[in-house]
Parts: structure tokens; sequence; C-alpha cells
């Protein structure tokens, strides 16, 4: 939601920008369901989980904070962020899965090879 609020502010290219006065509402619905989500995993979660889980709530306020106008930068910075947003899920994930027992293969997104070649927004 973040993503495509900073694509109609010009600081993310995405193909589906939204208005910020449609976007606004939806993220803030948005915030109070991964709040819900949140708890979730304070009840159930081990340490390694909440604190990955805690690391990527503070990375997703920072994007909620660049669309609201609560932080100012460039696209570079949004960027940045995003990427930072991006490595903490993946932490998150990998948190997650180790404490559900889930031991298949996760591969980081800095790592994958996909995500490694061009893009494909760019092909």
């Amino acid at each position: 939601m973040a993503g495509r609020l900073a694509a109609g502010k010009g600081l993310f290219d995405l193909p589906q920008p939204m208005p910020q006065d449609i976007g606004l509402e939806r993220l803030a619905d948005a915030e109070l369901e991964r709040g819900y989500a949140f708890e979730a995993v304070l009840l159930m979660g081990d340490a390694d989980t909440i604190s990955a889980a805690r690391a990527l709530q503070r990375h997703a306020w920072v994007l909620e904070q660049f669309v609201r106008d609560m932080r100012s930068g460039t696209a570079e910075d949004w960027e940045r962020a995003f990427r930072q947003f991006q490595e903490k899920r993946d932490e998150f994930y990998v948190a997650a899965r180790k404490s559900l027992g889930v031991y298949a293969a996760f591969r980081l997104r800095a790592e994958d090879p996909v995500t490694l070649g061009q893009d494909p927004r760019q092909l």
C-alpha cells in the first residue's frame, strides 16, 4: 500500500500508483490489520521471531512516514528505505519459518537470482 502511495508521489516506480485521498484511508486500515497480526506474533512467536517482527514493524512505519509527509526524502531515500524493509521482511520470514519448524529452503531476496537480474519492468 505504501509503495502505491509513494508511486503516486513520484517516489517509486510502480504501474498502479494510488492517489493520496484514497490511499491514506486504505493505509490506515492496513495498519490496523498489521497491528492485529502483530499481536498474534507476540502471543505465539518465539523471541527471535518477535524481535524480527518488531524490526519489520519499525521499517514499515518509516515507509508510512514517507507517504504521510512525516519524513522528507528523495526517490533514492524511498528506495533505500524500501530495500531495508524488504530485508527486514526476509529476516522475519526466516525467523518465523524456523519457529514453525519449516525447514524447506528459503532464499533471501538479496540472494535470489531472479531479483538479481534485470528489472522485469524493463524487459
